[in-house]
């Protein structure tokens, strides 16, 4: 909290300064209902809140080997980061890449909000008409208390040029899926020289030339650059601790880069410095994004060697992102976890 301090400044103004209060609150017990066994659907994958779902595509006419893009989306309130969304299935003609999950999620006292997104990148190979079967997705409504299912509509992908399919007999089977072979067209070039040798009839020999000169001697003026830059390199391979410094500093300065250019906006930055932390803990301790409980970070980090101040710190630094999303924090607050969470994540670095 900031208060009065006795200090002014040039123009007779009191400054303020930063101290702590630690206040308590009573105890509370919170009531966890079992979700209800009877009438469960069998796409059920652990969703709850209340939802909307859509599965739609950029382009539903193009040509072969042209890539389109299908977008399944769940948005409303619930647990959105707990839960998997449901794959799409295509015909085995169109080639389909790994989707890019996406997460725009929020939270705050009414529990996360905002939208989860898998974008599928869709080549197909052969002319046609292909359908995308219904996407089903079902969840547990927490304002009727029953599960519900939501069905996108099928889509169907028109590719107006391109190979057609070849007959059933040169298609194989493997593992319950029909593969089909692509036809090449029968007319095409292979080998094509595009550029030819030709030398210009006057042209300069490149033996003694200065070019000729210039790649003579480079290598020997390069020697002692070589032998200077070996041993600098030596020098900094030698410095076992400040590699280690340089290493934590480095890893410290990219999970918290975008946390230090929303600094003034008290949102942005402690939601930036929240997954900033989170990123830092996947990739140290392997942990995912549910499991990460302050009790169950504490025991991590106490069972990696981390010591009792920064593993304590840490902590706090997830608390202060908590309470940033109730109550108001000055700019001189951000700046001091800020450099609070480079010094900490540094530590923590060597430690583990």
């Amino acid at each position: 909290m900031q208060v009065p301090s006795d200090r002014r400044d040039i123009f007779g103004r009191r400054l303020s300064e930063t101290v702590q209060k630690t206040i308590a609150a009573d105890s509370r017990k919170i009531q966890v209902k079992p979700l209800p066994t009877e009438g469960k659907p069998a796409t059920f994958t652990g969703a709850v809140g209340s939802f909307q779902f859509s599965v739609n595509t950029n382009k539903t006419s193009l040509d072969a080997t042209e890539s389109l893009e299908a977008t399944v989306r769940v948005s409303g309130n619930g647990n959105l980061k707990l839960f998997q969304l449901p794959k799409l299935e295509t015909p085995g003609s169109l080639e389909v890449y790994e989707p890019e999950h996406l997460e725009n999620v929020k939270t705050n006292a009414n529990g996360m909000y905002g939208s989860i997104t898998d974008t599928y990148t869709i080549v197909p190979q052969l002319k046609g008409k292909y359908p995308i079967s219904p996407v089903v997705f079902s969840y547990f409504d927490v304002n009727s208390e029953s599960y519900k299912t939501l069905r996108s509509d099928e889509l169907l992908i028109n590719v107006e040029n391109g190979p057609t399919q070849v007959a059933s007999a040169s298609s194989s089977t493997e593992n319950g899926v029909v593969k089909q072979n692509v036809p090449t067209e029968k007319k095409q070039f292979r080998y094509l020289k595009l550029s030819p040798d030709l030398q210009e009839k006057n042209e300069v020999p490149f033996f003694k030339s200065v070019l000729f000169w210039v790649l003579l001697l480079v290598p020997f003026l390069a020697i002692p650059l070589a032998i200077l830059f070996g041993k600098k390199r030596e020098a900094r391979a030698n410095d076992v601790e400040g590699r280690k410094l340089r290493k934590a500093d480095k890893l410290a300065k990219k999970y918290l880069s975008e946390a230090k250019k929303n600094l003034g906006d008290q949102q942005r930055f402690y939601d930036s410095l929240e997954r900033a932390l989170h990123n830092y803990l996947k990739a140290k301790l392997s942990i995912k994004t549910g499991e990460m409980s302050k009790e169950k970070i504490k025991d991590l980090l106490d069972n990696r060697g981390a010591s009792s101040e920064n593993n304590l710190a840490f902590i706090q630094l997830l608390e202060s992102c908590e309470f940033a999303r109730y109550t108001p924090a000055s700019k001189t607050s951000m700046q001091q976890d800020y450099d609070k969470a480079v010094s900490v994540i540094a530590g923590l670095d060597k430690q583990i």
